[in-house]
């Protein structure tokens, strides 16, 4: 397991187990690597945060508040992110028209995408949560097995984001 994401997870303050302190936890006890088969549907951000001191311009359309992905089992994807709440029909059009971007997942779990066009992939740190993890400071989501955490880093490896998925729609 690589420090850095032990070290975000923590840094974040996203997700923590109710029974036992912050600070002795390890990522491997709550979540294990990302498979293809788990991510194929429809998934919601149920929670999105940045990392102390990351360096990110948060007009970038990719951190707006309203965000869904969508993985389709022929290894393209849809991206939506939005200002406000996403509306049905735009859901439903995104989830029948052709991704834009292709998906895979490597054996150590990390998620690679390539947008149409662009010349390299960007690729996310992919676990998915084994049991129930409940926020300690109260009012959050729990995240519940099945939910998926990705993790963008920086280029010296830092963690710089973190999104809480939950799917909406099962595989198709």
């Amino acid at each position: 397991m690589r420090d850095g994401l032990a070290a975000g997870l923590l840094a974040l303050s996203l997700v923590a187990l109710a029974a036992r302190p912050a600070g002795a936890q390890d990522p491997e006890e709550f979540t294990r690597p990302c498979q293809r088969a788990d991510l194929i549907g429809v998934w919601h951000v149920l929670r999105f945060g940045f990392a102390a001191g990351a360096s990110v311009d948060r007009r970038d359309p990719a951190y707006q508040p309203h965000q869904r992905y969508i993985f389709r089992s022929d290894a393209t994807m849809s991206y939506l992110a939005s200002p406000k709440p996403l509306g049905g029909g735009q859901e439903r059009t995104a989830a029948r028209s052709r991704g834009s971007e292709t998906w895979a997942v490597e054996e150590s779990g990390r998620l690679t995408r390539q947008p149409a066009g662009a010349p390299g992939v960007e690729a996310s740190e992919c676990r998915v949560m084994t049991r129930a993890v409940k926020d300690p400071r109260g009012g959050q989501p729990t995240a519940l097995p099945g939910d998926v955490l990705l993790t963008e880093h920086d280029a010296d490896d830092r963690p710089k984001t973190r999104r809480l998925l939950r799917r909406i729609t099962a595989p198709e």
